[in-house]
């Protein structure tokens, strides 16, 4: 199905934002492309907190096999307490040091995004994206558009978006579409 571009009227010409980004015969040009790009994905938890939580995770997994293992007759008091509390001890220590881990790099994500705004949620980031697959590109007049029910039965079609005004467009359909608004700017 090719949509009619509200501009020119023309259908041939007419393709997804996300077919054209990958269409290899017709390649966009590199500003165009990081224009139409999909909309980036909110970070996730930090590399170094997810290798920290599993190493917490083997050491209290072992812990719970020196329970349940024969200790081998020690009845010494200090040994008995290392032995049953120190892989838990050091689980806890582990987790602790993963959680200051994402904490840090949650802080200094916040702050190299402070001049361009807040991050989407992952809510939000699945609404932008939905409407970002719903949108068409007019290579004929270099426009961005959304046909008529493209993210809704009863969605109207949009007016011919400027390929320099496409991210902002996702970002406000996506808004009209669903009815949820954009995170607040930092203070």
């Amino acid at each position: 199905m090719n949509a009619p571009c509200p501009q020119c009227t023309a259908s041939d010409e007419s393709a997804t934002v996300a077919q054209s980004l990958v269409d290899i015969d017709r390649p966009l040009d590199e500003a165009t492309r990081a224009l139409l790009s999909s909309p980036p994905e909110p970070p996730g938890m930090s590399g170094a907190a997810i290798a920290l939580f599993c190493l917490a995770g083997l050491f209290a997994l072992g812990g719970v096999r020196g329970l349940l293992a024969d200790d081998g007759g020690s009845s010494d008091a200090a040994y008995q307490a290392g032995r049953t509390l120190g892989p838990f001890l050091f689980a806890a220590i582990l987790a602790g040091a993963a959680l200051a881990a994402n904490a840090v790099t949650r802080r200094r994500r916040r702050a190299a995004q402070q001049g361009q705004g807040a991050a989407p949620t992952r809510a939000q980031w699945e609404q932008h994206r939905r409407v970002w697959r719903a949108a068409w590109l007019c290579r004929r007049c270099q426009v961005a558009f959304f046909p008529a029910a493209s993210l809704r039965p009863d969605f109207p079609a949009s007016p011919a978006i400027p390929v320099e005004q496409f991210p902002l467009w996702v970002v406000t359909t996506a808004e009209r579409a669903f009815g949820t608004t954009a995170p607040p700017l930092p203070r």
